[in-house]
């Protein structure tokens, strides 16, 4: 769908001249507010201040028994609620403890998004994860979905972290711009289009953070992904230093199957399980 955004914005704006497009931070994200929930999917829910005017909204889902906590970071273009089938095939799968937020001005969290901003939620969230709901007896594993993964790697240095999953996350934000340039739009636009893309935006590199790593990580990519090619794992998986980790590709889903579809939900789950070793 983002791919098609692109084309379509693009291609809408080569009929008028040729492009020159100033991005800026606001141009990369897409926060969904969107928020209907079925009444037979339990959680708690909890708001915590960002700044003095604004709050952040949490989610906690608790089992007797739990074998691990899973700390859960979305995507760009969704929220929480995207990765219900998800959390669901999690809970068919395992016992565990599932907690969340939605970023600043994603679902019912206030504010606007920023790449600082996303970081600093990140690191509330589990500032109070730790200080109120943790439990220390089980491990606690990061996840984090697309841009979720640049959360996830920002924060693994956090002492209550035992391991990381990172899922259809890209290598940085130069080299998926590149990828989309030549891969995404047809040869007779790309002389016409030239981007000028704001200096902060190009914190968005986890090259630098996967070396920085060595906890326990699990790559998982779609092999059909073409938002985020699987290609980015690859070179992610190559180039973290950790003694333990491993990189499964879930053939056939492409970058919102991995969360979204029944069949290769369970397939990611199995191979979380694998790695856990649960």
């Amino acid at each position: 769908m983002q791919k098609k955004i692109l084309m379509l914005t693009i291609t809408t704006l080569l009929f008028q001249s040729c492009i020159n497009k100033k991005v800026t931070q606001s141009d990369v994200f897409n926060p969904v507010k969107e928020y209907e929930i079925s009444e037979n999917f339990k959680f708690n829910r909890y708001f915590v201040n960002n700044t003095d005017t604004t709050e952040l909204e949490l989610w906690f889902l608790k089992e007797e028994q739990a074998s691990f906590n899973l700390i859960y970071f979305s995507g760009n273009g969704s929220n929480i609620r995207s990765a219900i089938p998800f959390f669901n095939e999690l809970g068919v799968q395992f016992n565990l403890n599932i907690y969340s937020l939605n970023y600043s001005g994603y679902g019912l969290s206030d504010g606007k998004p920023s790449i600082d901003g996303i970081i600093k939620d990140g690191n509330i969230a589990l500032d109070y994860f730790k200080n109120n709901i943790n439990d220390e007896n089980i491990p606690t594993v990061v996840l984090g979905y697309s841009l979720g993964g640049f959360v996830a790697l920002n924060l693994i240095s956090n002492d209550i972290i035992d391991q990381v999953i990172v899922m259809s996350t890209f290598t940085s934000l130069e080299e998926l711009k590149d990828y989309l340039l030549k891969e995404a739009l047809p040869g007779i636009i790309r002389p016409f289009l030239k981007l000028d893309i704001d200096q902060s935006i190009y914190q968005l590199n986890n090259i630098t953070l996967v070396q920085q790593n060595s906890k326990p990580v699990l790559f998982i990519h779609g092999g059909a992904d073409d938002f985020i090619p699987p290609s980015m794992s690859y070179n992610l998986y190559n180039l973290s230093p950790s003694s333990k980790k491993e990189l499964k590709i879930i053939e056939h889903a492409d970058h919102r199957m991995v969360l979204k579809d029944s069949e290769s939900n369970k397939q990611v789950v199995t191979e979380i399980k694998k790695f856990l070793k649960l």
